[in-house]
């Protein structure tokens, strides 16, 4: 899937293919990519951004999320405006267009020295094929909320392996179709609701701090529409409490599920014990006629935690199998600290 500078920007992909993308766009449309002219679509591109179209009479103003497509991080802003500004000297060019001027100017001067608040937002949009052709898309724009600077990691951000398992569940939707599903750290929500959108019969999204189940409360709300215009009952999509260890046995009992998902929960070793044994739980309620299924997605960072988490699945008779990613679409162009190559899925299953 090839992007435009617009849906790398709203993804608030890494800076320089945001740039690179523009720098293309330009090119084909044999413009000089560093004119006063291109520098003026520049700036046009950073207001889709309302941040980026600052009422300089108000600095107070506040910005509601519910009607907009996409709010970025000013801090994202910034940096994105001047690796530009560096380029354009760079190519021994001036800053020449008016509104991109005032841009530049608005963020170095009322925001560069601000230090980052948790409190802050972003909201992201991607693209998202349906699978349906027939079906006339009035909210195409998957929307989801994070808050970058926040300690709480369920909500600060698209995470690599949640990002690949929901690109993989759109190259083989079998693994989830029909079937019911509980995530177990859902985090901000992306992998879930492309499970749902791929034809889950229905996802239960779980995770266990206040902050964390808020967002997801709040990103199923703003992405209604986006699941009715495929199909999806707004009760395809619930979300609950889990504790990894305790399994909530009242929460789990209420949405029984076929399937477990999850992505980027190996992150500590503290962590594995109650994760693996929640596994194990989730396994262990199926029978030999409706047999259970894991399907992680891991982002290998720490070689002995990973070894770890292995050895622990296997004590628990937890085989798993890994999956190839070589057709996997290429959907979320999310900024990522590690390569996708680093990721790995794998589905589980007990050993008889």
């Amino acid at each position: 899937m090839t992007f435009t500078s617009q849906q790398y920007l709203h993804a608030l992909a890494p800076i320089d293919k945001v740039i690179d993308a523009f720098i293309e766009d330009e090119k084909s449309s044999n413009t000089d990519v560093w004119s006063i002219q291109s520098q003026g679509r520049f700036a046009d591109l950073l207001a889709s951004s309302p941040d980026a179209s600052p009422d300089l009479s108000n600095t107070d103003i506040k910005i509601e999320c519910d009607d907009i497509e996409f709010l970025p991080s000013e801090k994202y802003v910034q940096k994105l405006m001047k690796r530009y500004t560096t380029r354009l000297e760079m190519e021994g060019k001036e800053l020449e267009d008016n509104n991109l001027a005032s841009l530049v100017c608005h963020f170095s001067m009322s925001q560069i020295s601000k230090l980052p608040d948790p409190a802050d937002s972003c909201l992201l949009t991607y693209q998202v094929p349906c699978r349906d052709l027939s079906r006339q898309m009035k909210h195409d724009l998957l929307r989801i909320r994070i808050y970058p600077h926040h300690n709480d990691v369920g909500v600060a951000k698209v995470w690599e392996a949640g990002a690949c398992l929901a690109e993989y569940l759109m190259q083989y939707p079998e693994c989830v179709r029909g079937l019911s599903c509980i995530e177990i750290g859902a985090g901000v929500g992306l992998t879930g609701f492309i499970a749902a959108a791929v034809g889950a019969k229905s996802v239960h999204m779980t995770d266990y701090t206040d902050a964390t189940l808020e967002n997801l409360i709040y990103n199923v709300s703003i992405n209604n529409e986006w699941l009715g215009d495929r199909g999806i009952d707004t009760d395809t999509v619930s979300i609950g409490n889990l504790e990894w260890g305790e399994y909530a046995e009242h929460d789990c009992c209420s949405h029984p599920a076929d399937v477990l998902i999850a992505a980027d929960v190996v992150y500590t070793v503290e962590c594995i014990p109650d994760l693996v044994a929640t596994v194990s739980k989730f396994l262990s309620s199926g029978s030999s006629t409706n047999a259970k299924v894991a399907l992680f997605a891991t982002t290998y960072r720490n070689r002995s935690t990973f070894a770890l988490f292995e050895r622990e699945l296997e004590k628990k008779r937890i085989m798993c199998a890994y999956k190839s990613q070589d057709k996997m679409p290429y959907v979320f162009p999310c900024y990522f600290n590690q390569p996708r190559s680093d990721v790995r899925i794998c589905t589980m299953t007990l050993s008889e």
